[in-house]
């Protein structure tokens, strides 16, 4: 799996980036307890930041602790799934409607800095550095155009990783998908929630049904954003709740 974060991120942000990437994928385990120190060796990252990413997971009830012992992921039931796909459809589909009615020259997103401060308001960019990749380097604000290119490039990668079958890939792709989206459409915090509901997900639990499907998941990304850029609102919409559902379209995994 792909290691590398932004160079201008907090090594406990690149962390925490790392580490959702892994749960995201499946690579950590709902049945494991894992030790910091045997997370770092496994993620070949260092011991703080995995320890103070942890701890940020556990806030957010994404992991919890297990005392003298170390961490594990809470366990995500059937209602808790439909329940985080609900709330985000409700961050997504404005998000997305928002996008495609912008012109493309137009500013989008108000993406949040390393410190968690707005970046971008109402056009203006701040000082400070922003690695979420909604400013560009030189500190200049993402246009629509901009930010298609950028969505088009997570699209494609998701559609690769899925054609090859490699599901991990998929998952981690397919996750920074909707990540650019909100943090275009709606901005960092909306992209920060959806991504904490995100990760409670555990599609990959599924991974013997949703493998059958995955390629077609991938498939409407590039579509989403087809449509987004044409500006048919209504049409993204539409896909990007179809698109959240897709776990859906296989028969649920009976329990045991």
């Amino acid at each position: 799996m792909e290691r590398v974060r932004p160079q201008a991120e907090s090594l406990r942000e690149q962390a925490l980036g790392i580490i959702r990437d892994a749960i995201t994928s499946g690579e950590l385990a709902e049945d494991r307890i894992y030790s910091a120190a045997g997370l770092a060796k496994q993620l070949g990252i260092s011991l703080s930041p995995v320890r103070e990413a942890m701890m940020a997971l556990v806030t957010e009830g994404t992991v919890e602790a297990v005392p003298n012992r170390g961490f594990r992921l809470v366990t995500i039931t059937e209602a808790d799934l439909e329940e985080i796909i609900a709330i985000r459809v409700l961050l997504a589909v404005p998000a997305a409607r928002s996008l495609a009615e912008a012109g493309s020259d137009d500013i989008v997103g108000h993406v949040l800095n390393a410190d968690g401060v707005q970046a971008v308001t109402d056009g203006s960019v701040t000082d400070g550095s922003v690695t979420d990749g909604s400013v560009t380097e030189t500190g200049e604000a993402t246009t629509k155009s901009e930010a298609i290119v950028r969505l088009r490039e997570l699209a494609e990668a998701t559609v690769d990783a899925a054609e090859a079958g490699d599901f991990a890939e998929f998952y981690t792709q397919d996750r920074r998908f909707h990540e650019a989206l909100l943090e275009h459409g709606l901005g960092g915090r909306a992209a920060a929630i959806s991504l904490r509901l995100r990760d409670q997900s555990r599609l990959y639990r599924r991974q013997d049904q949703i493998g059958a499907i995955a390629v077609e998941s991938a498939r409407e990304l590039p579509r989403i954003v087809d449509l987004i850029e044409s500006g048919d609102a209504a049409e993204a919409a539409d896909l990007v709740t179809a698109n959240l559902y897709f776990f859906k379209r296989v028969p649920a995994k009976a329990d045991g």
